[in-house]
């Protein structure tokens, strides 16, 4: 009988191991999905003709330039670049009011729009802070543009698109 208890202390010293065994895991934990990285908004790129390329021409700053009329020699580039911002910008004019216009309705933005589009022509060009627009292919000379009409500057004052050539200096002076 003794060994009766033997076996039968081992088949429940069996049992209790097998049902601790079953009985004590504890249950899988799920697997975390990973968040997924929000993708950033791209940066939108700059509105056409918004910024002025640099020029690949070195700076000219002469002592004594001589500023002149002599004949135009870039009109069709300044006039190509006006242009190309009024069908590139519309939003910068005032088609319905075109008192030899069209009225300019953003008169910074215009002189940069129209200068933009100059440099992407291979054209150097600047904002004067007269108002007007310098225009040069080399340092030998640039011209001088007023592209839209200002108070003071005579009728029409409203600020209208203009192709007006001032006149030139040589060599350029910027």
């Amino acid at each position: 009988m003794s060994n009766m208890r033997v076996v039968g202390g081992l088949g429940l010293a069996l049992s209790f191991s097998i049902l601790a065994a079953c009985g004590s895991s504890t249950p899988a934990q799920p697997v975390p999905v990973p968040t997924p990285t929000p993708t950033p908004a791209p940066t939108p790129p700059p509105k056409a003709l918004s910024v002025i390329p640099p020029c690949a021409l070195p700076t000219s700053n002469p002592l004594a330039p001589d500023c002149t009329k002599p004949p135009r020699r870039l009109e069709q580039a300044v006039s190509a670049a006006i242009d190309r911002a009024q069908r590139e910008r519309p939003e910068l004019f005032n088609f319905s009011n075109v008192n030899g216009g069209p009225q300019v309705l953003n008169i910074d933005d215009y002189m940069i729009a129209v200068v933009a589009a100059l440099g992407e022509a291979g054209v150097c060009g600047k904002v004067d802070a007269e108002g007007e627009i310098g225009v040069k292919t080399d340092n030998s000379f640039n011209e001088q543009w007023i592209i839209v009409s200002r108070a003071g500057w005579g009728v029409p004052t409203d600020h209208w698109v203009e192709r007006k050539y001032v006149g030139a200096c040589a060599p350029s002076t910027f």
